[in-house]
């Protein structure tokens, strides 16, 4: 089963009105039966009085009007806590078995060995420094990340059960590591194999940089191809390396071997339906030949259209949350991005991939 980026169930508001971030507010609201109170900047509100909004911690929740108790603005822009605090606050959310390592970028949360935590915020810190340059490389200079970057780290499957089962239900269970795209954590847990391990660490770290460095835009219309074609590009694997992983960029020889194994009974309209939604990726069936086609598009496009790539992930970048583009307005987005048609780069496509090895 693939590596999931965690999509989340969106309660949407009727009437957006979507606006930029203005002057902080502390909100008081329902969470269930727990009352919470937030400092919080608001990235969407609705007619009827429903709100998106970002708080203090990085956090996004989404409420419905009758949840919201009251609201009051204090005129200034959202001041993000730094990471002492987040360590203050992650530590009184967990129980007392977790114990917090941190690094130069990662808050890492963990209830495991403190040589272990060590060893992933190590891979944490290769990644972030590989990140940014790698996209300065491409003349794109990304803001680093506004909130402190949170890492669960769990002991092992059973720990991670107990955890995730409750924050993203039965997927759990068919997943060894998830970005949570609300909580703007990322969550893993100890496996046994070190070099499946470094893929999904490095895969659901890219998530979390994206969204957190303006590559992304956490709750726009991000098609998974762009964002898992992203994580699986960046995570391949070095065997030669005694780390598992390197740099970016690597040919990925799992999906490669997936992407050979799909091309054998791959329809004539596949990038067509890869690029107009994500119900490829959404479907058990689908879902391994959707992520090897999407790790080779990205390797392509990065390869030979680099400077057009990057322009269409900016464009992208730009969405704004809730709002979501039909299929069509995807398919002519990317089509006006590399200036070209489906067929024609599906063309170039599939001569490009059938080389590489």
């Amino acid at each position: 089963m693939p590596r999931l980026v965690l999509s989340l169930v969106v309660i949407f508001v009727t009437g957006l009105l979507h606006q930029d971030a203005l002057a902080a507010e502390t909100v008081r609201f329902r969470d269930g039966e727990v009352e919470r109170e937030v400092t919080a900047e608001i990235l969407v509100e609705a007619q009827d009085g429903g709100l998106m909004l970002q708080s203090d911690d990085g956090r996004i929740w989404t409420l419905q009007p009758e949840v919201i108790d009251n609201r009051e603005s204090n005129g200034e822009d959202l001041t993000p806590i730094d990471a002492d605090e987040m360590e203050r606050r992650m530590l009184a959310e967990m129980n007392e078995e977790f114990q917090v390592y941190r690094t130069a970028h990662y808050v890492i949360v963990h209830n495991g060995s403190d040589a272990y935590a060590k060893q992933v915020g190590a891979l944490f810190e290769q990644l972030y420094r590989n990140f940014f340059t790698f996209w300065k490389n491409q003349r794109w200079d990304l803001p680093e990340p506004r909130f402190p970057l949170v890492a669960l780290v769990l002991r092992d499957h059973r720990a991670f059960l107990s955890h995730a089962g409750a924050e993203i239900g039965e997927t759990a269970e068919s997943v060894i590591g998830y970005y949570h795209l609300a909580s703007n954590r990322m969550t893993t847990f100890n496996v046994p194999d070190w070099e499946r391990n470094v893929a999904t660490i490095i895969h659901e770290a890219t998530h979390q940089l994206a969204y957190n460095c303006g590559l992304q835009r956490r709750f726009a219309d991000n098609p998974m191809w762009v964002s898992e074609g992203l994580a699986t590009f960046f995570e391949s694997p070095d065997r030669r390396n005694p780390g598992r992983w390197r740099n970016i960029g690597r040919v990925n020889h799992v999906n490669l071997a997936r992407w050979h194994n799909y091309l054998g009974h791959r329809p004539q309209e596949s990038l067509a339906t890869l690029l107009a939604d994500d119900t490829r990726f959404r479907n058990s069936s689908t879902a391994t030949a959707a992520y090897a086609e999407c790790w080779a598009l990205t390797y392509f496009l990065i390869k030979t259209r680099r400077k057009e790539y990057v322009e269409y992930l900016q464009m992208l970048s730009a969405g704004r949350p809730l709002a979501e583009r039909t299929q069509r307005e995807r398919i002519e987005m990317f089509e006006t991005a590399f200036d070209t048609t489906l067929v024609e780069l599906d063309k170039d496509f599939l001569t490009y991939m059938r080389r590489v090895r």
